[in-house]
């Protein structure tokens, strides 16, 4: 047998079904076969490769291994020439593996392979080729000089920005995602070691390629889509540590023989330093626009206070006048993620709304007022307006859109396709298709680019029941400037795969603003937490009486307060994992309270809830279950 693939998967069912069937196309005239090692998933996966992919051997584990144990696991079992480690987030073209195995057998002293990987965007990933991480070369990528010099050969050889990305060259680091690798060479210099359970066992195994006498090779192709660590947050503190700590084990086993003290100490340095760095990062991305904002108040209202002559004694006044005018902001969505501009005007309503009811805080009356507000709501709006100009229409939209949506395949699949967006986008601006046969032609790109520029497209679909992958993989990666986004339809449209997203009717459907996860909602949920926590706190003399568990209800107004619940959340204990995650509630939606718990009745009652959050709902599920208000936890 030619060739061997293992796939380890963890809940990334729709991920790996697209990876199969471009994995499929692939072999075909090809002796191979192909594992999937399932790392307990509970999303499905394993019932659908078992039903879709029979040809599969399936190892479908009780816990979750790790990647290396995983692979391991059916390695042991292939008999194939050449074995390729094979991230389930991938796409390959109907001709990589053929022009692979081709290279291989050209080359005997090729131990391992790796393939130019572009992600969704048709984004060159740098990870394709990659430099041994030596305490020098790992230094200069902890500390940032590698991105700010990403081409240089000194600081740079972390992702060895030097070499071309489309000439093949020996590397020193191979990419787990896609690593292709020489049967007779792993039984020579072992597996994957095991210590390492996620990241570094790439660079471990690769490393000692090259010391059992063998070359790795970087070859471009053969390029594939890799989506990237779909369930991985790269700038997570977490990630930070999981990551930094497989390069400590690695150093520690290959390069701390001379100074294994000093070498530690510098790595776990620069590990407390990375994840200080991404929790400064954290708080500046949600941080930095209130503080420019106050900025600007600041700003305005001390320049209006003495062209007006407004009562201000000191700057802390102007300053607790700034604050309000921000909390008022933030309570109408100012801060909410994506930017909706037209929450500033709403905020501003409101806030001269107050100072109506107030009767005026300025002596020269409300023609000042009105000046004031309106030069402090421009302050706020004028930089929005140029990062959006700047950016296009994807940066701070007044309002959601709909899409304008190309897509390129048959008239079948296209309704198809076209008829899932309606759905999983409320709608779509406008509809725009092409041929498949226009798109794969030797002008397609230009053709593709015509009509993204004259029917200024959003998003391009291609299907790939009517398009090659490979043909699909070379358009992303010439039309990435274009700044679309691009997704790759499954047959009959059983579910849509873009950057970061899958959409599919049998995925949560939500309406835009609504969902409980949604940025609003998240602060209207919060609010009212807050605020009927203070009231039943506040009424607990009186309203103590008519609460079955007295004890628990002081009890859930502090838990609520802390943020570790919610007044009301869904119905069933074990929620779908595909729903929203949010707090555990005290109560229930009232429609869920007649069904049997774990039945269709309470899934269908948390769906409703979760697509369609009101926070006025919350508030009449407290008032009619106010005796329940002490029991205890109802989901997790």
């Amino acid at each position: 047998m030619k060739l061997s693939i293992v796939i380890v998967n963890y809940n990334v069912k729709a991920y790996l079904e697209q990876c199969l069937r471009s994995v499929q196309e692939a072999l075909k005239g090809l002796d191979g076969e192909v594992f999937v090692v399932d790392n307990q998933s509970t999303d499905g996966s394993v019932e659908m490769v078992a039903r879709l992919f029979p040809g599969v051997r399936l190892m479908a584990n009780s816990v979750n291994m790790g990647f290396s144990r995983a692979n391991n696991q059916a390695i042991k079992e292939c008999v194939g020439e050449y074995v390729l480690l094979l991230n389930p987030d991938t796409v390959v073209g109907e001709d990589v593996f053929r022009k692979v195995i081709a290279f291989l057998d050209a080359n005997p002293t090729a131990g391992g392979l790796g393939v130019k990987m572009i992600d969704g965007t048709g984004r060159f990933l740098p990870e394709s080729k990659r430099g041994l991480p030596t305490p020098t070369v790992a230094f200069y990528k902890i500390i940032g000089l590698s991105r700010v010099f990403p081409r240089s050969k000194r600081f740079g050889r972390y992702h060895l920005g030097h070499l071309p990305e489309n000439e093949s060259a020996p590397i020193e680091i191979l990419s787990g995602a896609c690593m292709f690798l020489r049967r007779s060479v792993l039984d020579q210099v072992g597996l994957l070691d095991e210590s390492f359970f996620m990241y570094g066992e790439d660079i471990d195994l690769s490393y000692r390629i090259r010391l059992g006498g063998y070359e790795n090779w970087y070859f471009p192709d053969a390029p594939i889509i890799h989506y990237k660590g779909e369930s991985t947050k790269k700038s997570s503190v977490n990630y930070v540590i999981v990551f930094y700590n497989a390069m400590v084990i690695f150093a520690r086993k290959h390069f701390t023989r001379r100074r294994p003290q000093f070498f530690s100490a510098l790595i776990r340095g620069a590990i407390y330093l990375s994840a200080a760095a991404a929790i400064v990062m954290r708080f500046l991305r949600g941080a930095l626009l209130p503080l420019v904002d106050l900025a600007l108040l600041f700003a305005s209202f001390s320049w209006m206070a003495q062209e007006t002559g407004l009562p201000v004694d000191s700057r802390m006044e102007v300053l607790l006048y700034c604050g309000g005018v921000l909390a008022i902001l933030a309570a109408f969505g100012a801060y909410d993620r994506p930017l909706n501009l037209w929450n500033i005007p709403k905020g501003f309503g409101a806030l001269l709304l107050v100072v109506l009811l107030a009767q005026g805080w300025t002596p020269g009356g409300p023609l000042a007022m009105l000046q004031l507000l309106a030069m402090a709501m421009a302050a706020l709006l004028l930089p929005r307006v140029v990062v959006r100009a700047l950016r296009g229409n994807q940066s701070t939209p007044m309002a959601p859109e709909p899409a304008t949506v190309l897509v390129v395949g048959s008239q079948r699949e296209s309704k198809l396709a076209l008829g899932l967006l309606w759905q999983t986008h409320f709608g779509l601006k406008k509809e725009v298709t092409m041929e498949p046969e226009v798109a794969m032609a030797a002008d397609g790109v230009q053709a593709l680019q015509a009509a993204i520029s004259k029917e200024h497209v959003d998003e391009v679909v291609f299907c790939a029941k009517d398009m090659s992958m490979r043909h699909v993989i070379g358009l992303l990666e010439q039309l990435r400037s274009t700044g679309v986004v691009f997704k790759i339809s499954q047959p009959n449209a059983a579910f849509i795969i873009g950057p970061g997203t899958t959409e599919s009717l049998r995925d949560l459907l939500v309406l835009p603003g609504h969902a409980v996860n949604s940025s609003a909602s998240l602060r209207r949920r919060r609010t009212l937490d807050v605020v009927l926590s203070l009231l039943l706190l506040a009424t607990l003399p009186l309203g103590i009486w008519f609460i079955q568990d007295k004890g628990g209800a002081v009890r859930n107004c502090f838990g609520v307060l802390g943020g570790k619940r919610t007044w009301v959340g869904y119905a069933a204990t074990a929620p779908d994992r595909r729903l929203p995650k949010i707090r555990p509630g005290v109560i229930r939606p009232s429609n869920a309270l007649r069904a049997v718990q774990g039945s269709t009745g309470v899934q269908r009652a948390d769906l409703e809830y979760a697509k369609d959050y009101s926070a006025w709902n919350d508030f009449w599920q407290v008032v009619q279950q106010y005796r329940t208000l002490g029991n205890l936890v109802a989901a997790n």
